[in-house]
């Protein structure tokens, strides 16, 4: 670390021209210090100090000497305030770069001491992560990179690294659609639930129904500027979303039951209730979004987003959501189905959804009331 410069030493009752921008420091990480303008040491800048000694494991004696001023410095600067890279001459030093290697200690990836420099291992392990995420490996955590990896440390608790590289992929990939590749599959029922009871008519049925939204949704996403990619029935490859480097994969089907009375929509991502760790927790964002959207804008029984471990869904490192759109054996189902109107809603609701998982939480509008017609 930097040596500690020569600064004074100041007791309470003191006072000194540089007090103010102390003062101002102090305050500024929540401590009250009293008059930021005054240069008096005085006893409410006296307790000041004491808890901020207290807070950064120093003795607690009141006393603003070398190495109160010292911590005082580091703590200068909160991540997200400057752009950190490694400079040799002069590294950077900080709390900020503190708690830079401290959310990438606990992802494995910084394994040397928590030293608040910004030396040539922080900078190795801030290109380890980059390569995670999908930004270019420059070792600059500036704000794409640090958007990332607070959208990783605000979920760390709730799954693996892949899952957590996952979620910050689309925090810090930006709002537009341009671009990006989806893979949108149609009437794979055959392929992926082989065992289902479905009659002949009500595959063929299913593939006139998916197919046609898989279309519908196919212009919607296009009219955005993202570049979708349709696959219907025996045409379906698995791990094409894989090959494609793709921002996610669609499957739309119609469900079949034993029972003429089941029916509804529901959405299926990869994931398990029993183990949190088992998550796409993009698939699960997409499939809460498509749920939402469909039952507010058509009149489906809302079935709910569900989590898989179907081989369907655990293949691809692409995030995936299966949409159930209604039931081929029950009558009710069918008939909305049949209605072109509400297949271009079942569209619309899929790419309303696909846009709002990139929007963040002050541009994204309630359930049903995104028009895609601004966004283009």
């Amino acid at each position: 670390m930097n040596p500690i410069p020569a600064y004074p030493t100041l007791h309470r009752g003191d006072s000194s021209d540089i007090l103010p921008a102390v003062k101002a420091q102090l305050s500024r990480l929540g401590l009250e210090v009293g008059d930021t303008g005054s240069d008096a040491y005085d006893s409410t800048f006296y307790d000041a100090i004491r808890a901020f000694q207290q807070t950064r494991g120093l003795l607690c004696d009141g006393i603003l000497g070398p190495e109160t001023f010292a911590q005082i410095e580091l703590a200068r600067h909160r991540l997200g305030d400057r752009v950190l890279r490694y400079d040799p001459v002069r590294p950077l030093v900080g709390d900020d770069v503190a708690e830079l290697q401290k959310l990438l200690s606990r992802l494995g990836i910084y394994t040397g001491r928590i030293d608040y420099e910004f030396g040539p291992t922080t900078e190795g392990a801030v290109k380890e992560a980059q390569n995670g995420i999908g930004i270019r490996p420059d070792g600059i955590a500036g704000p794409a990179t640090l958007k990332g990896l607070e959208a990783i440390s605000h979920n760390h608790a709730g799954g693996n690294l892949y899952a957590l590289q996952e979620k910050a992929r689309v925090t810090a990939s930006g709002p537009s659609l341009v671009g990006r590749v989806f893979v949108i599959e149609a009437a794979t029922s055959a392929q992926d639930f082989m065992s289902a009871p479905y009659t002949e008519e009500q595959r063929a049925l299913e593939l006139e129904f998916s197919g046609d939204i898989a279309r519908r949704l196919e212009g919607r996403l296009a009219a955005l500027g993202a570049s979708p990619i349709v696959i219907t029935g025996d045409h379906r490859q698995p791990r094409l979303g894989d090959e494609l480097g793709a921002s996610g994969v669609i499957t739309i089907n119609q469900d079949a039951s034993r029972s003429s009375r089941a029916n509804g929509i529901s959405t299926f991502f990869f994931g398990s209730a029993e183990d949190r760790s088992i998550n796409s927790p993009v698939g699960e964002k997409i499939a809460g979004l498509v749920q939402k959207e469909l039952t507010a804008r058509t009149t489906f029984l809302d079935c709910r987003a569900h989590p898989r471990t179907w081989t369907s869904l655990r293949i691809l490192r692409t995030p995936k959501v299966h949409v159930t759109a209604g039931y081929v054996t029950n009558a009710h189902d069918v008939e909305l189905l049949r209605s072109p109107a509400v297949r271009d809603a079942i569209a619309y609701s899929i790419a309303v959804s696909l846009q709002r998982l990139y929007l963040t939480e002050e541009k994204d509008p309630p359930t049903g009331t995104l028009d895609l017609t601004t966004l283009r």
